[in-house]
């Protein structure tokens, strides 16, 4: 699990040089944070997933009471029309730095790099919780990524099916790191056959005749 937190999510926001492209990551990154506590993901869930993570042990108690708020403001503004609305004001220069969260005339202002600083810091604080035994964490982790695969696989091959479009039978590899096991075969063997049960993957090699 460290690899898609620390390489692709914490990658994701430290990466980012535009303050609005950090802030879609940031809110992005919530959101899927939320759903390792939650256990749930897809359509319904975003508002609930946005909020456990923000008003969770997680961040600073600074931020719990105006997440309802910075939801409807900053996290749907620039989720789906790039900028954020009116009302929230995110800015990434220095010299308001003690500004953070707090509101003026024009909205609540949001200085983003203590923003970036507090959410990779939860983060971090949600992985090392998930390493550890005796909570639910590690099984909502699993369930929310096998849940996104099987979702997007399924409108994936209805999509072929409908259009009649001719796959190709060749592997290929994507950069992000879902932390699915990846099995390697050194000698290719004549037949394989596969299946899936749930997460687990079922792989039956059978010599050619």
């Amino acid at each position: 699990m460290s690899k898609l937190i620390e390489n692709n999510l914490i990658g994701a926001i430290r990466g980012t040089g535009d303050m609005l492209l950090k802030c879609m990551v940031i809110v992005t990154a919530i959101e899927l944070c939320g759903s390792f506590i939650t256990g749930n993901t897809g359509q319904g869930n975003t508002r609930e997933n946005f909020l456990a993570f923000w008003k969770s042990k997680y961040l600073p108690k600074k931020y719990h009471e105006i997440g309802d708020l910075l939801y409807k403001i900053f996290r749907n503004g620039v989720s789906h029309s790039f900028v954020a609305k009116g009302g929230v004001i995110p800015s990434g220069e220095e010299k308001s730095s003690d500004k953070h969260l707090g509101f003026f005339k024009q909205g609540v202002f949001v200085y983003v790099p203590k923003l970036e600083e507090d959410v990779v810091a939860g983060i971090l604080m949600l992985l090392k919780d998930m390493k550890e035994d005796g909570n639910n964490l590690q099984k909502n982790y699993s369930f929310v990524l096998s849940e996104l695969k099987r979702v997007g696989e399924d409108e994936y091959e209805e999509f072929v099916k409908e259009k009649r479009i001719q796959i190709r039978n060749e592997i290929i590899s994507g950069d992000i790191h879902p932390d699915f096991q990846h099995i390697t075969i050194a000698k290719p063997p004549d037949i394989i056959t596969g299946s899936t049960v749930g997460s687990t993957i079922v792989i039956k090699i059978e010599p050619s005749d």
